[in-house]
């Protein structure tokens, strides 16, 4: 019940995509500034990675993005994670990552992320129902583009609320749903501006024994015609023991 939850609320918030180029019109410049600020750094380009399983001393991860807009080019975001155990189940990292598109120069973003847990519930028993998590994830990132002079800003919170199914052989798969608010600020042409913007995630990951987990999102930044960003990653965790 808990996982059908989670897909129907992920259904209902993404919903349609489109392109961007109408929204420009109808929407103000803090309004726009904000939310390509926000396009242009690891949290609205990157997928994100929700982990739920017993506390590991760190991780790595091979994150990709990729969006496209109506009558535009499609962007291709590749990037690399790692963070580290600062106590108990608080991790810190950093995130890099690199923007390319057919016909536009490239973009360098990078950010520090830090993940702590904010409430666990365990399944009424053990071979039945899925443990429901909630974390707090936050994100301070910055773009920068190869030759122009458009740099961006981002700040972002996020609240996933996670179900977690154990599988056969030690595996854990893990549905979540993330609500988050950002504040995304763009510097382009001598003109400086931004703004707050809500961002929907949703996503399914699955962490084998030993340390390896695959995940696939799907995310949008809540603006008229905003595109719905894929994305996938694959991670590895160090010293992380059971699943379960």
């Amino acid at each position: 019940m808990q996982s059908r939850l989670i897909l129907l609320a992920s259904v209902v918030a993404l919903g349609p995509t489109a392109g961007v180029a109408q929204a420009q019109t109808n929407t103000s410049q803090s309004a726009q500034f904000g939310y390509r600020a926000i396009l242009l750094t690891p949290v609205g380009a990157l997928p994100q990675i929700v982990q739920v399983q017993r506390p590991t001393k760190a991780a790595v991860a091979l994150r990709f993005g990729r969006y496209g807009f109506k009558d535009g080019p499609t962007n291709n975001i590749i990037g690399g994670s790692a963070n580290v155990r600062l106590a108990s189940r608080l991790h810190a990292g950093a995130t890099f990552g690199y923007q390319t598109c057919t016909g536009c120069e490239g973009l360098t973003m990078g950010s520090i992320d830090l993940v702590a847990p904010l409430f666990h519930k365990a399944a009424s028993n053990s071979n039945s129902g899925g443990n429901t998590d909630i974390q707090l994830q936050a994100s301070a990132g910055m773009g920068k583009a190869n030759t122009s002079d458009v740099s961006a800003r981002s700040f972002a919170l996020s609240a996933p609320l996670a179900v977690s199914l154990p599988q056969r052989e030690d595996g854990l798969l893990t549905l979540f749903f993330a609500p988050a608010l950002g504040y995304g600020s763009l510097d382009e042409s001598g003109v400086s501006d931004g703004s707050a913007r809500m961002l929907i995630a949703a996503g399914v990951g699955y962490n084998f024994p030993g340390g390896l987990g695959a995940h696939a999102t799907v995310h949008r930044i809540v603006i008229e015609d905003s595109p719905t960003q894929l994305g996938f990653a694959l991670s590895w965790r160090f010293g992380g023991g059971s699943n379960r």
